[in-house]
């Protein structure tokens, strides 16, 4: 993991080689999660297999985002929303346990959020459009869903990868 401060204030963690984990139960058994919404099934967040390690990065923005801004923001850094994001979430969380998470991410939630791709958006209990996400406070993570619509405050760390991979 290596941290590196950029321009505006924007704070970016590197994770290389993390593996994708395919389906949701096998990343909530392997995730290193103190709880997790009992919603989250395989069948309620299908996942698409995929393969191959790649590198992963945590950008956190420091002020509250909209959903369509991320995108433009991450491509400001070099940076866009991961590709199968869900997929390599779970992967992050089987392969860096709580205490090995970079000081600056203590209490952030992170978030897969890729709303260019169909199959990373999940209907919630309500039916509402959701992504996966983790939210991490005390401590303890647990695997959630949150809403599309953004207004991610500076609690939020996005999920991304190369611009150019």
């Amino acid at each position: 993991m290596q941290t590196t401060a950029t321009k505006s204030s924007v704070t970016i963690h590197s994770f290389p080689n993390i593996n994708p984990i395919n389906t949701a139960e096998e990343g909530i058994a392997q995730g290193n999660y103190t709880d997790h919404y009992g919603f989250i099934t395989d069948k309620t967040v299908p996942l698409q297999p995929v393969q191959g390690a790649k590198n992963l990065y945590l950008v956190c923005f420091n002020r509250t985002i909209g959903e369509t801004e991320c995108a433009e923001l991450l491509r400001a850094e070099g940076k866009r929303p991961c590709q199968n994001a869900p997929q390599y979430l779970l992967g992050l969380m089987a392969s860096v346990p709580e205490d090995k998470m970079p000081e600056e991410l203590r209490n952030k939630h992170l978030v897969a959020a890729e709303s260019d791709n169909k199959s990373s958006v999940f209907a919630g209990r309500s039916g509402d459009r959701c992504f996966l996400c983790v939210d991490r406070r005390d401590g303890g993570r647990g695997l959630r869903l949150t809403g599309v619509g953004g207004g991610w405050s500076g609690h939020w760390a996005f999920l991304a990868d190369d611009l150019v991979p």
